[in-house]
């Protein structure tokens, strides 16, 4: 097995550009559309459940969301025009199926159902798959939605008003809902508001960066490499009591407080034990108040995904986990060509190795840190 290849994937997607036939104003890659739509996910999973009384798969949604554009590492992102067109379309359908099952087929036997089914199956003729298609396209309409506001190409404006009436037709009470909500509700507008900007905080200030990082690709990263370790936690290693929906809400949102916030560097924030105190004091109230303003329903599950996404529970260690790993990884990156990202790989690499004895951090720098290390200096 290759498990590196799933991590492979997910540190490209932030490679596969969005939109730029249309020369939109703000970037966008597959890695930011996918935190966005897993974000939304989250929202729209506890909509079916508390307002429509439609008991749905949280996991199984919120999951296929973040993964149902891993096959754009090879394929590309295609236009949606393309994939409909009547002389290609089954084709892309079928290299699509293929590139998703090839990735599935490096992972290790006992993951290889569960994300069969949130990277194969994501888009399928199920409700699930139905919600995943919606919100996809719920993105993008508020991605269309912000360009036009900022006086850009009325291309924007034309696919914007177009998503809106095919999402106001959606046959999954929680999709109008939430578009009617994004639209009269401050505390639903104000957080997919966050959600939406979140790509626009930048990580590692103060650094040459080869490549660019922000918070929605870290979160993405962060999810992604979050799902794999619970998941390989709780099929290889028999730890069945990790709530991989709650340590998947906990990674997708852990950062989301920094739209306010910012992202102040980790050495500023740890500098002394008052000023690591007086930082997570004031980004709780931030997040506190983010959850606040959000409908009665939404507070239960987005106060532990917001507020207390690294708390003291083993998912909240997961969290932080991932986090780290993510760093790492940035660092194992960049280090070829820049001296200064060595240090902070080996001071990284020291504080995981010192710090987690969980299987997952022992089977990460066992086998998928070789295998990254030697495609990015070797191949």
């Amino acid at each position: 097995m290759n498990n590196s290849r799933f991590v492979s994937a997910i540190i490209g997607m932030q490679y596969v550009s969005r939109w730029k036939e249309f020369s939109p104003r703000y970037k966008d890659n597959a890695a930011s559309h996918s935190f966005r739509c897993a974000s939304i996910a989250i929202v729209v999973g506890i909509a079916e459940e508390q307002l429509f009384s439609n008991p749905v798969n949280k996991l199984q949604l919120v999951a296929r969301a973040l993964l149902h554009d891993l096959n754009e590492t090879v394929t590309g992102s295609i236009k949606y025009v393309t994939k409909k067109d009547r002389h290609v379309a089954k084709h892309i359908q079928t290299l699509e199926a293929e590139v998703s099952k090839d990735i599935v087929s490096r992972l290790s036997k006992s993951l290889q159902p569960h994300f069969y089914d949130y990277i194969v199956d994501a888009e399928d003729h199920t409700y699930i798959g139905q919600l995943v298609r919606d919100i996809d396209s719920f993105d993008a309409m508020l991605f269309c939605k912000r360009e036009y506001e900022r006086d850009s190409s009325t291309l924007f404006k034309e696919k914007y008003e177009e998503l809106r009436e095919k999402l106001l037709r959606s046959p999954c009470r929680s999709i109008p809902w939430l578009l009617e909500q994004s639209e009269q509700d401050e505390g639903i507008r104000q957080f997919l508001h966050h959600i939406l900007n979140l790509d626009l905080i930048e990580r590692w200030g103060g650094s040459f960066n080869l490549v660019p990082d922000n918070d929605a690709t870290h979160s993405f990263r962060v999810a992604a490499m979050s799902l794999f370790n619970g998941l390989l936690e709780a099929e290889r290693f028999g730890r069945r009591d990790i709530d991989l929906y709650r340590l998947l809400g906990k990674s997708l949102l852990h950062d989301v407080v920094e739209g306010v916030s910012g992202d102040v560097a980790s050495p500023i924030k740890k500098s002394s034990p008052a000023i690591r105190q007086a930082f997570e004091q004031y980004e709780r109230e931030v997040a506190r108040e983010m959850v606040g303003q959000l409908p009665s329903f939404l507070h239960g599950e987005l106060t532990d995904f917001l507020v207390d996404a690294k708390d003291d529970t083993y998912e909240g260690e997961l969290v932080d986990i991932a986090d780290k790993i993510d760093a790492l990884i940035k660092s194992n990156l960049e280090m070829r060509n820049n001296p200064h990202y060595g240090d902070k790989y080996y001071q990284q690499l020291i504080h995981i190795q010192h710090h987690y004895e969980n299987p997952c951090v022992i089977f990460f720098l066992a086998y998928m840190l070789h295998d990254l290390t030697y495609d990015h200096f070797v191949r």
